[in-house]
């Protein structure tokens, strides 16, 4: 790998790989849903303002640290890619697009489809958007995840992993195990079966960032399927309903 992690690296990757993680879990998001089954006004739109800040917060350290050290962006895998290689990547992206778009249909082909969605949401059910509002602001949140968790763990912590393991497929493929554990314990505020879930994940998005060489293939469908999530646990959780049976504004004489 290009580059050597410093005392900032260890520092920086401790702080969003650990310390957050854990905040998170042990205070922040358990005290956010206390707030939210309260009723406390604003308290998830608080919750999506504080997984905003924090993600775009430690995605400009990466950035500033890069472009202080003078480091290649390609070491984060935002460089130049090969067009064949990229264009792979994206064609995944469209295979994907494929798939949620049948997972769509069958899910609005059944009566109770969003009815089963709703249910398997489970601990992460507060974090879901229940107004037009709320939905605006968790896109943001979805877009902010796609790009900023990818730079932060396929591309940051990836090179930081490496620079410790053996160079070849051996040190590639341990690095993928690695930064996708620690990807899924990013998520252990939304309960195990998140983390699990969160880690296989991490194993895919590295895939098609490895595959691409790049990581905007990634970043795609990272936002994409969160995207996906969000808008069908807003329709899940009668957000849709709502915002269509809501009485329209009286036309200004």
């Amino acid at each position: 790998m290009i580059g050597s992690p410093t005392a900032l690296d260890h520092i920086l990757l401790v702080m969003f790989v650990l310390v957050w993680p854990l905040a998170e879990w042990l205070w922040y998001y358990p005290r956010s849903v206390r707030a939210i089954n309260a009723g406390v006004s604003g308290a998830r739109m608080g919750l999506y303002r504080n997984i905003l800040l924090p993600e775009w917060g430690f995605t400009a350290c990466v950035i500033a640290l890069w472009a202080a050290r003078g480091r290649l962006w390609s070491a984060l895998m935002l460089g130049s890619s090969p067009p064949l290689r990229l264009g792979i990547g994206f064609l995944v992206v469209a295979l994907l697009a494929c798939l949620l778009w049948l997972q769509r249909r069958a899910i609005f082909a059944r009566p109770n489809g969003l009815e089963l969605v709703g249910r398997g949401i489970g601990t992460a059910a507060p974090l879901w958007p229940r107004t037009p509002g709320e939905r605006l602001v968790f896109n943001m949140v979805a877009i902010t995840a796609g790009i900023c968790e990818e730079l932060l763990f396929r591309g940051f912590t990836m090179w930081y992993v490496r620079a410790w393991l053996p160079g070849g497929w051996l040190g590639l493929a341990l690095a993928v195990v690695i930064t996708s554990t620690l990807f899924g314990f990013g998520h252990i505020y939304l309960g195990g079966s998140n983390v699990l879930k969160s880690g296989i994940g991490g194993v895919l998005f590295a895939a098609v960032a490895l595959a691409a060489g790049s990581l905007w293939p990634a970043m795609v469908i990272h936002a994409a399927t969160d995207l996906n999530s969000g808008d069908l646990g807003f329709r899940a959780f009668g957000g849709a309903a709502a915002q269509e049976s809501a009485p329209s504004q009286p036309e200004a004489s």
